[in-house]
C-alpha cells in the first residue's frame, strides 16, 4: 500500500509553487543581483522577499521598470504593494526553501557564506514552452535582484519593505 498523499491544491497553485519554477526564479534573481551589484552576491534572505513579490500578480504588475527608481520612495508611494507582504512571505517560506534547496542540488546556484551565486545553465529543451505569466515572474525576479543590488545591504531592503529577518 502506498503512503502517497494527494495534493489537493488547485493545479495552477501546484504549478506556480513548483520548487523547480521557484529555483529558476531564485537563480535569475541571484544572477541579476551579482551582475548589477558588481560581483556582490544575493543574500539568501532576499530570495525569501523576491519570490513573494514576483509571484504576487498585483504587486508584480506595478513594480517599477527601472532599477534607478528609489526603493523607499516607491514603496511609500505604493503602500498596497507591501500590504500583506509579511503574511505572503511567511506563507511562502517553506516553498522558497524548497526552491533554494532544488537550485543548490541541481547546480543552478551555489551557496557562499549566506549568499547565492548563479551558475550557468543550459538552454531549455526544444518544445518546452513557457507561458507569458511564467516569463513575467522570472523576469520580475531578475528585476528584483538588480533592484536589491542598488541597496547597501539585505537588512536595508527588508526594512524598506517593513520586514525583519
Amino acid at each position: 500500500m502506498s503512503n502517497v498523499v494527494a495534493d489537493t491544491r488547485p493545479v495552477e497553485e501546484q504549478a506556480l509553487f513548483n520548487p523547480a519554477f521557484l529555483a529558476v526564479m531564485i537563480r535569475r534573481a541571484a544572477e541579476e543581483h551579482e551582475h548589477r551589484g558588481g560581483g556582490r552576491l544575493l543574500p539568501v534572505i532576499l530570495a525569501y522577499l523576491a519570490v513573494p513579490l514576483a509571484l504576487h500578480g498585483p504587486t508584480r504588475r506595478q513594480l517599477p521598470t527601472h532599477v534607478t527608481t528609489q526603493m523607499g520612495e516607491w514603496i511609500r508611494n505604493h503602500p498596497d504593494a507591501s500590504a500583506g507582504l509579511d503574511v505572503r512571505a511567511r506563507a511562502l517560506r517553506p516553498l522558497v526553501s524548497s526552491g533554494v534547496t532544488m537550485a543548490l542540488r541541481h547546480g543552478l546556484v551555489v551557496g557562499e557564506d549566506g549568499t547565492l551565486r548563479a551558475l550557468a545553465i543550459g538552454r531549455r529543451p526544444r518544445g518546452m514552452a513557457r507561458t507569458a505569466e511564467v516569463d513575467a515572474c522570472v523576469c520580475k525576479a531578475g528585476f528584483l535582484g538588480r533592484w536589491f543590488a542598488e541597496q547597501p545591504d539585505a537588512l536595508t531592503v527588508l526594512a524598506l519593505w517593513g520586514l525583519r529577518p
